[in-house]
């Protein structure tokens, strides 16, 4: 009789789901500031890559708008570049133009350190960048301007 009491007893229940639950909650809670960094991140991947394909479009000699471009994509890109053995952005590697039909693309990749575990594969993250990083990418086209040079 003891034991069919002792099952069908609720206390302690709410403190066994809390101890289910509370690891989430907090998960959760830490990834706030984590995606706020994120979007800092992308914003200023997408205004190096605008500064990129600008450069490339202004520029008057074609042979040349690769190389302005990932150089302003370079200089725009504020963010931390390596640190140990990761290397979160190389121009070389993360900087792609593109010069078809008069207009310039350049896309830029940000390798972001995702800084809690389990996230950067939840997000789609890879080990490109030698390191537990999510990739975050954005495009600028501009058109050719014609007749025009760089300051």
């Amino acid at each position: 009789m003891a034991i069919r009491r002792l099952f069908r007893s609720q206390r302690g229940s709410q403190m066994v789901e809390f101890a289910l639950l509370a690891p989430i909650l907090i998960y959760l809670v830490l990834c706030i500031p984590v995606f706020g960094m994120f979007a800092h991140s992308w914003m200023v991947v997408s205004g190096a890559a605008r500064a990129g394909a600008r450069a490339a479009s202004l520029l008057w000699v074609p042979g040349s708008r690769e190389a302005v471009a990932r150089k302003a994509a370079d200089q725009n890109m504020y963010l931390r570049r390596a640190q140990g053995d990761i290397v979160y952005f190389d121009p070389k590697r993360d900087v792609e133009v593109q010069i078809s039909g008069g207009a310039v693309t350049v896309w830029v990749t940000y390798h972001q350190p995702s800084y809690l575990p389990f996230l950067s594969g939840l997000l789609g993250g890879s080990g490109e960048a030698g390191g537990d990083t999510v990739p975050l990418t954005a495009a600028a086209t501009f058109l050719i301007e014609q007749g025009g040079s760089l300051p």
